[in-house]
């Protein structure tokens, strides 16, 4: 399980999670390895998507891409929507896309887990900066081959454990 915060890319063969989402959106791509997921601030730029694509293209396991998503509040702009599809584009993946509206209002917990590297349940909840954002639910970031920052500087501390708790289902639309 990995989770990522702002800014952050990351793979892993059984689950994702998405602390504090709100403007920002949690995006996953299913391969034939795992999910690799890239919590989105702002606006997709070149460099972000660069950085995502490349990270997923020159992983071990980024190959046979098999579906996106993305999560966020409200049912999505054109403009995200065209994100996903530049993201998928810059992949050569040409299958479904989709879109998880999280209507919780305020920041949302969002977690993906892997269904037999071929698709992926998604669920959220309530984030809770008061139980959630808590010293005992982190530790000192650690780099590695499964994640690595879209822009700017890594966080001092990363996510290692996040209740699931609540969890309710999302059901995502196509695109």
């Amino acid at each position: 399980m990995v989770y990522l915060c702002e800014r952050e890319i990351g793979f892993d063969g059984t689950a994702i999670g998405f602390p504090s989402v709100l403007g920002c959106r949690a995006i996953v791509v299913v391969t034939g390895g795992g999910l690799f997921g890239f919590h989105l601030n702002g606006t997709l730029s070149t460099a972000k998507r660069n950085a995502f694509v490349g990270f997923i293209t020159t992983h071990a396991h980024g190959n046979v891409r098999r579906a996106v998503y993305a999560a966020s509040t409200g049912v999505g702009f054109k403009a995200d929507h065209d994100e996903l599809r530049a993201i998928a584009q810059d992949l050569g993946y040409t299958g479904a896309i989709y879109w998880g509206s999280l209507s919780t209002a305020g920041s949302v917990y969002v977690h993906y887990q892997d269904v037999n590297h071929t698709t992926c349940t998604l669920t959220s909840r309530a984030w809770d900066d008061a139980t959630d954002s808590v010293d005992g639910n982190k530790t000192p970031y650690v780099a590695g081959p499964n994640r690595a920052i879209a822009n700017g500087a890594a966080p001092t501390r990363m996510y290692n454990n996040v209740s699931t708790v609540g969890l309710k289902a999302v059901y995502p639309t196509k695109i």
